[in-house]
């Protein structure tokens, strides 16, 4: 019997998916495995194995997907690295999720230990999920109408590798309905971002720079919004979001700390920031932090000789 989703990962003898699969356990999902070399062992678990097609990620999916019209009676379809780890029930908890949001595209979120490549994808713990402008190619999920429209561009990648897709893909779908779910991370388990072959990694590239050129679109690394454990876009204003995004991240920051600049760039879309003002930014203390602090909790500073400071008398331009 057809389950409602469907999972369909390209995989070799190193691939992680079997950890995917607990046999005793039902699930909303369908697993067909498209490997790219010859399996030294074949599946004794539920799934579809495929003929071998050898080469790239996306070179096989598209060779796959205009080939085998079966994808196209399920909801959603997962189409993930084969070095992710992750378990049964948190994919099924992704489906639920990613359908209950309405998104048309999206992700799980990356587990704060995993090997990343943009620090958009990776888990923002002030969020349930959140809404985005991009995508990335490593672990994406379709609404399969969505997958059937974007489709063509698969043809875009001569390489096979697909790099660039991810910013075209969100240009098609005019950043709407694209969301990254923070509260069912997955681990990626391998580096990015290196070629054994340089050559190859410099047509990757190449490639990427026309996709990017010929759709007039970048990498959006955007939040548009927070979404609440209760699903609701949490309603703050571009400021307020920004501050939550920096704490849900804080503990990228030891680990790169042009993560907190990048952010900030990144954000700044969202709002005209206007210039600071010359007479700076006045405030004081919340009112509600003032209430509930007791009065023993209130410590006057110490004088500043206590410091071995002098206060200097302020001299004015006009003074003899």
């Amino acid at each position: 019997m057809m389950r409602r989703n469907l999972v369909i990962a390209r995989v070799g003898n190193r691939s992680l998916h079997p950890h995917w699969l607990e046999a005793t356990k039902e699930r909303s999902w369908d697993l067909y495995l498209c490997p790219f070399q010859e399996l030294s062992v074949t599946p004794d678990y539920d799934c579809t194995l495929g003929t071998v097609i050898s080469g790239p990620k996306w070179a096989g999916l598209r060779e796959l997907l205009n080939s085998w019209n079966g994808w196209q009676n399920y909801e959603y379809i997962w189409l993930p690295d084969d070095d992710i780890l992750t378990s049964q029930d948190d994919v099924d908890a992704m489906f639920r999720l990613g359908e209950a949001l309405q998104f048309n595209l999206f992700a799980p979120a990356l587990q704060e230990n995993s090997y990343y490549a943009h620090y958009i994808t990776m888990r923002n713990r002030s969020f349930a999920a959140r809404r985005v402008g991009f995508v990335e190619i490593m672990v994406p999920c379709f609404k399969t109408s969505v997958l059937k429209e974007l489709l063509p561009t698969l043809d875009l990648t001569t390489t096979g590798w697909g790099w660039g897709l991810d910013s075209v893909w969100p240009k098609l779908l005019n950043y709407k309905g694209l969301g990254v779910l923070d509260s069912v991370p997955v681990l990626h388990t391998r580096a990015v971002g290196a070629f054994r072959d340089p050559d190859l990694g410099k047509r990757v590239l190449e490639e990427s720079d026309r996709l990017l050129r010929t759709y007039s679109c970048g990498q959006e690394m955007v939040t548009f919004a927070g979404v609440s454990e209760l699903l609701a876009d949490e309603p703050l204003d571009p400021d307020d979001l920004l501050v939550k995004l920096i704490e849900g991240w804080r503990y990228l920051h030891a680990r790169d700390p042009s993560v907190l600049r990048w952010t900030v760039e990144h954000q700044r879309a969202l709002s005209d920031w206007p210039p600071y003002d010359i007479g700076g930014a006045p405030s004081g203390p919340h009112p509600c932090a003032m209430k509930r602090a007791p009065d023993h909790a209130v410590r006057k500073a110490p004088p500043l000789k206590d410091f071995g400071i002098v206060a200097q008398p302020i001299a004015f331009a006009n003074d003899p």
